[in-house]
């Protein structure tokens, strides 16, 4: 059990983040934890983080339409690792443990950023699942040095399983564990440039305070980065930004809204390429890159690029079943 400090914020997660030699990091890959969900999968967090994204998508909302389609209204997949951020604080005390096992392993740079996650669906998430999550160190870099400083990628892979042993979904991510340069140079423009034209409908939505202050909130991702001008700041940024998991139901939702509510995310390849910042007014460009037949599916896969108007701020490979 670690030593608990009644004055930190635990709900920013980068209190977690372990202070080590390279060394000592090193001898972390192949070790794992198991956590659970706090709270089994339900109808108002869906809610919220559907609020967020705008996603409009009857099965998160509609209980008719998802109970005829799944038995009950259904998690976006956007939500997999939302379900397993602790609360900040309970009556039992202060998390001990980050919500995520790259954090805890001991290296120079406490300062981190999220670059890329790969995840495939195996089945949908329901209203009373209740979900485990068992996650191993993967990878541990050599040091790499980039335009925010030196560091670490971590890489983790997570089997996600509910309350029957079903296997729900198998997620890869990539940390970024870094000292940053003393003077960062703000992140986040990049010479103007027209986002192309895709196949499916442009979906644009503002990035306001508000918003990442909500994303923050609604996905119990307190990192100061979303919420913390001065923090962000610091980090190179402009101002606040977006984090991983909005951009998980984001792009969710270009491909979702475009083939319709029968259709259901199974993959999912996203790489965050410049932070999206309050200020910032996103616009996005889908397009087809092949659409098959998979054990008795309809299945296509969708490139979807996020812009920002003054650059690409992250890019998706989606792979859906369409029926």
């Amino acid at each position: 059990m670690r030593q608990i400090d009644p004055h930190v914020n635990y709900g920013d997660v980068s209190v977690y983040a372990a202070k080590g030699p390279s060394s000592k990091g090193l001898t972390w890959v192949g070790r794992g934890s198991e956590r659970s969900a706090p709270y089994p999968v339900n109808e108002a967090q869906i809610g919220y983080y559907c609020s967020l994204v705008e996603d409009a998508n009857e099965n998160y909302w509609d209980r008719e339409a998802a109970k005829q389609r799944y038995g009950s209204i259904i998690s976006p997949p956007g939500m997999l690792i939302v379900w397993s951020f602790p609360l900040p604080w309970t009556p039992g005390g202060r998390p001990d443990h980050s919500p995520f096992l790259g954090l805890e392993v001991p290296l120079p740079g406490r300062t981190l950023i999220n670059v890329s996650t790969d995840t495939t669906f195996h089945a949908v998430m329901r209203i009373g699942d209740e979900l485990h999550f068992s996650e191993q160190v993967a990878a541990v870099s050599d040091e790499k040095r980039t335009a925010l400083g030196a560091g670490h990628f971590v890489t983790t892979i997570t089997d996600v399983t509910n309350q029957n042993h079903d296997r729900i979904a198998t997620h890869e991510n990539v940390l970024y564990r870094y000292e940053p340069h003393a003077a960062p140079s703000p992140r986040g423009r990049s010479p103007v440039e027209s986002p192309p034209a895709g196949d499916l409908p442009v979906v644009t939505m503002p990035v306001t305070v508000g918003r990442c202050v909500m994303d923050a909130a609604t996905t119990r991702d307190f990192f100061p980065g979303h919420h913390d001008r001065e923090y962000a700041r610091a980090q190179g940024a402009r101002d606040v930004y977006l984090n991983t998991m909005f951009y998980h139901g984001f792009v969710d939702r270009v491909v979702t809204d475009w083939a319709g509510p029968d259709s259901r995310i199974v993959r999912r390849k996203l790489k965050m390429l410049v932070p999206a910042c309050a200020g910032d007014v996103l616009t996005t460009s889908a397009t087809v890159a092949e659409e098959r037949r998979e054990q008795g599916h309809t299945v296509v896969d969708v490139d979807v690029a996020v812009h920002t108007g003054t650059g690409t701020a992250a890019a998706a490979a989606i792979t859906a079943a369409l029926d």
